[in-house]
């Protein structure tokens, strides 16, 4: 929020800065995932630092800003490996939409660049010191390989949701998004001056192309698009303010950066704040205890304790659910190959290894429970 604020108070003045902030975790999106420790917030952080130092980069040529713009790269990479991704998908387009491309060559960016990758080479090198090199590069493999797979093999590639996605993250956004859809007429950008048209190149770079990217990107879910979110708001912040400008006209010859504001707008973002506050406390003091109760990590761990035998280790392969087996309290082993479970020993599996039976075929149901995310953990032993 407190970039958001300088990205715009620079572009478009005080007020719309406040504006910009104060409406950007005003979405469903926001609201659901701030409470539940999504690593997406996290990445959303890093990325949106990311770009408003590259903004700040362009506008002074400063090697400072560059670095500090390519270190939120490097950030958000050791985050979540789709922030280089959103990166590039805005920088691309923003600055061939400038024609300055050639500075990707310039010493400053290589220099930046070289930073960045430095502090991934680092953390790279301890991790395979750590866990081999081997079991790192196979899980970030994996990870890639689930992003850019259907979810259903069997249903082949969900062409309906490159068009539904892009829609269900628009809502997630509403109302403020559906004031985005405006910046994209023609001459909207002649309302501002310089500052201001910049800003708006940098926000259409920053949310469509990406976007249209994770659209195309198999495996959907709204909150991949998180990183996406400043952009959309602020947006419909700049669609907003031209919306309820109150003479367009007199707007587009003023000296000022921003665009007037206008008694009809004052007055529906202060019933906007007041009604989505109320939101928000009913939302953190009603329903996420009720959903965190559905998702209480301990009858499953409890369970799990119950059945397996005290002092032999868990084995695991597939698993992600890392709170069940924090409550579980006792060693666990990953595997990577069923043939390696030893004799007589217990390990769980999601649905997936239970119904590949080709690979976990002979082993026992022992128990079967969900977990935190309702999913099927099926507790097994080998013979």
């Amino acid at each position: 929020m407190f970039l958001v604020y300088v990205l715009f108070r620079r572009a478009l003045g005080e007020r719309t800065a406040l504006l910009a902030a104060l409406l950007l975790p005003t979405s469903v999106l926001w609201l659901d995932k701030v409470p539940s420790a999504e690593i997406d917030m996290t990445l959303l952080g890093w990325v949106t630092a990311a770009l408003v130092f590259l903004h700040r980069a362009l506008d002074t040529d400063s090697v400072t800003w560059w670095v500090l713009s390519l270190l939120c790269v490097a950030g958000g990479t050791l985050t979540k490996w789709t922030a280089p991704a959103f990166f590039v998908l805005t920088a691309g387009p923003l600055l061939a939409w400038r024609g300055e491309l050639r500075r990707l060559f310039g010493w400053r960016f290589v220099l930046a660049a070289g930073a960045a990758a430095a502090v991934c080479a680092g953390w790279v090198f301890a991790v395979s010191q750590q866990v081999g090199w081997d079991a790192l590069s196979d899980t970030v493999r994996k990870e890639a390989a689930y992003r850019f797979a259907p979810k259903s093999e069997a249903k082949g590639y969900p062409w309906s949701e490159v068009v539904t996605y892009p829609l269900l993250v628009l809502a997630a956004h509403l109302p403020v998004s559906a004031f985005a859809l405006l910046t994209l007429r023609p001459g909207f950008a002649a309302r501002f001056d310089d500052r201001g048209r910049r800003l708006l190149q940098l926000l259409h770079c920053w949310a469509w192309p990406n976007l249209a990217f994770w659209a195309l990107v198999p495996n959907h879910n709204v909150r991949y698009a998180l990183p996406v979110s400043p952009a959309l708001m602020g947006l419909g912040v700049m669609g907003m303010l031209a919306a309820f400008s109150r003479d367009a006209e007199s707007s587009e010859r003023s000296a000022t950066h921003a665009l007037p504001f206008g008694s009809r707008l004052n007055g529906g973002v202060v019933l906007f704040l007041a009604a989505w506050l109320v939101a928000k406390v009913a939302f953190v003091e009603l329903v996420v205890p009720a959903r965190t109760a559905r998702r209480d990590p301990d009858p499953p761990a409890a369970a799990l304790r119950a059945r397996v035998t005290a002092g032999q280790p868990l084995y695991l392969f597939r698993l992600k659910d890392e709170g069940v087996m924090f409550r579980y309290a006792r060693p666990a082993v990953r595997l990577r190959d069923p043939r390696d479970l030893p004799p007589g020993a217990f390990a769980v599996l999601i649905r997936q290894e239970w119904e590949d039976r080709a690979s976990f075929g002979h082993l026992n149901l022992v128990h079967s429970m969900l977990d935190q995310q309702g999913d099927p953990l099926i507790l097994v032993r080998n013979p």
